[in-house]
């Protein structure tokens, strides 16, 4: 099985520990993976060659995770789906990894399947949405392809640390959680602005099949009552590049709850 080296990918999944300019890069990417995660290595491995070709040796020697220029990614976004708001700054980038909840009225078939929330780890890819935005916009549909990362394990194929959780705080009120024993990032209760269905020409299935779940705009809320806000400073989210996640379009042969494997980028934007 050839891929590249995974120390080689740590840069653009924003978890580097040493300096770029010491990591080998050997362009590997012809093997049986699946292909969206060939598709993932491949764009991998053209960006991590364009920085070293365009990026002075100095700058590579000294190019860490906490150096990356949050400042100058632009977040992808499909027609319908509303700008970030002015005066607001990128302030972090997560790939969510896990499944939509839904519920069914079993006693009616044809009844249609009820969202119930979602439940996510999140990886931080704040710095790759910087150095390698190409590389990015393929992990969620890569990620599908593999099982569920155990608790506090890298994503792959990013190798992504950790930097949160993404619940549902009650029925209507999903929840960023981005405080681990790494890093602290808040936590941000959010409230549903803008929902925009995935284009035919865009969709990327799930595991079963299942098409991926709307692109959305959030915005900050309130905390729900008896949970406490921690001060963050974000005031908008977005969900984008989707995987799966959708569910049936019926209730037809379906358990009272089931859930539905996803993945999606989480843009935060904070003033």
């Amino acid at each position: 099985m050839m891929r590249p080296s995974l120390s080689a990918l740590l840069l653009v999944a924003s978890t580097l520990s040493t300096p770029i300019s010491a990591i080998p890069f050997t362009k590997r990417h012809n093997g049986p993976w699946p292909e969206a995660i060939r598709s993932y290595y491949v764009a991998a491995a053209e960006e991590l060659a364009h920085l070293r070709a365009t990026t002075p040796s100095s700058t590579l020697a000294s190019l860490t995770p906490s150096s990356c220029n949050i400042a100058s990614p632009n977040m992808p976004s499909i027609s319908g789906l509303p700008p970030v708001s002015p005066g607001l700054s990128l302030y972090h980038v997560a790939v969510g990894r896990g499944t939509q909840n839904y519920t069914c009225d079993i006693a009616h078939p044809s009844s249609v399947p009820v969202a119930a929330g979602a439940s996510a780890i999140l990886y931080n890819t704040t710095c790759m949405a910087s150095v390698a935005p190409g590389a990015l916009s393929k992990i969620t549909a890569a990620s599908l392809k593999l099982p569920t990362p155990a608790k506090n394990k890298l994503l792959f194929p990013a190798q992504a640390f950790v930097s949160g959780n993404h619940y549902f705080s009650d029925l209507t009120t999903p929840t960023f959680n981005l405080h681990t024993e790494k890093a602290n990032y808040g936590i941000q209760f959010a409230k549903l602005l803008t929902k925009v269905a995935v284009p035919d020409s865009m969709q990327q299935l799930g595991p079963d099949q299942a098409k991926a779940v709307p692109w959305l705009k959030l915005s900050s809320s309130d905390a729900p009552e008896g949970l406490a806000s921690d001060g963050s400073p974000v005031k908008e989210i977005y969900r984008i590049n989707t995987a799966g996640g959708s569910a049936p379009k019926t209730c037809d042969a379906m358990p009272a709850t089931f859930e539905v494997q996803y993945a999606a980028e989480y843009w935060f934007w904070g003033a």
